[in-house]
């Protein structure tokens, strides 16, 4: 019997998942479909500006992403502590955004309506740190347009979303780079600045554009880019004086990781590795040697939870399991190999 979600993602408590929605009725429900000759990619977009949006307004990280052409997979962080700093006021708002009236109502009124209920604000404020609200409201959203252009009903999404508890920084960043190269190893794009609505290409863009803006105005007071590349709405990977971060790990350090791993992919030399990735693997615990095979079947080698043997079997524990499916894989995965 599957674990209900509420189990394991408890409301109200930090926590780091990898979320992933496939299509139904055809397959390229997303992308182009060789059968009918239509194109549907412009359905990624209203993804991608979906999720913009929705980080805008939830207490929600969302620290990757690929849009594929028939699944869609996030990684996102719940920050109760960011919904709890926010005045009631700002509650409201962010649900009035998030949800307007269809009727025409002064914007005042509304927020006075939501403010003067203390009950009712403490729900919203728990809404606007969930992660079953944040997919609900991408989900939903998505399915709504998609069926309206096709002018049918019934599902968009085979199911609700599936997701993975993500314990500790090794299965962080494995997941990382599993969702920003599933362009790559399903032999979609050549490289990851290529990878068309991933996060590891925005991340890469802005990283260019830092530096060439900062190229251009060398008498400027220099800011390190290699901690600041994100896009505004994306988790920055190391922590800046603005936001906190994902890992100790510069976006250079990422973005090589993340290019190396892809060529071994690419070149089809699963078992081979690269002397470069094993410092930085080596940091954030991770095995370099399973490396390869580890970001390549991440979402077949953990089910509901991916990290460290300790982090898995405290989580078991914590859930009253004896021990969940993949501790075996998390020895190989995130055990550092004697010399």
């Amino acid at each position: 019997m599957a674990l209900p979600r509420s189990k394991y993602v408890r409301d109200g408590e930090e926590g780091i998942y990898h979320c992933y929605t496939r299509c139904v009725r055809r397959a390229f429900l997303c992308g182009f479909d060789p059968i009918t000759g239509r194109d549907f990619s412009h359905r990624k977009v209203w993804i991608l500006d979906r999720l913009r949006f929705l980080s805008s307004i939830f207490a929600v990280d969302v620290i990757a992403y690929s849009v594929m052409d028939t699944h869609l997979h996030n990684i996102l962080r719940l920050r109760p502590d960011i919904a709890s700093a926010w005045s009631d006021r700002e509650v409201a708002t962010r649900w009035i955004t998030l949800s307007p009236k269809k009727k025409k109502i002064p914007l005042d009124l509304q927020i006075s309506a939501l403010t003067d209920c203390p009950q009712r604000i403490a729900v919203l404020r728990r809404r606007l740190s969930n992660l079953s609200w944040f997919m609900g409201q991408l989900n939903e959203f998505i399915s709504r347009a998609a069926n309206k252009e096709d002018n049918v009903k019934g599902h968009f999404w085979e199911s609700r979303f599936k997701c993975q508890a993500l314990l500790d920084d090794p299965a962080t960043l494995a997941g990382m780079v599993y969702v920003d190269l599933n362009l790559i190893y399903a032999g979609m794009a050549p490289s990851p600045e290529e990878s068309d609505f991933t996060s590891i290409q925005e991340r890469i863009r802005t990283w260019q554009k830092l530096n060439r803006a900062q190229n251009s105005t060398p008498d400027s007071s220099t800011t390190d880019s290699q901690n600041s590349a994100s896009a505004d709405w994306l988790c920055p990977i190391q922590s800046t004086p603005q936001r906190r971060g994902i890992l100790q790990m510069s976006d250079t350090d990422y973005f090589e990781l993340v290019d190396r791993t892809g060529r071994i992919l690419r070149a089809d030399k699963r078992g081979a590795i690269d002397p470069n990735l094993a410092p930085i693997l080596l940091r954030i615990g991770a095995n370099p040697q399973a490396w390869p095979d580890t970001v390549t079947r991440f979402d077949s080698k953990f089910r509901l939870a991916a990290g460290r043997v300790s982090s898995l079997r405290t989580f078991a524990q914590l859930l009253g399991k004896r021990w969940f499916t993949g501790i075996a894989s998390a020895r190989a995965a995130f055990s550092i190999p004697k010399p």
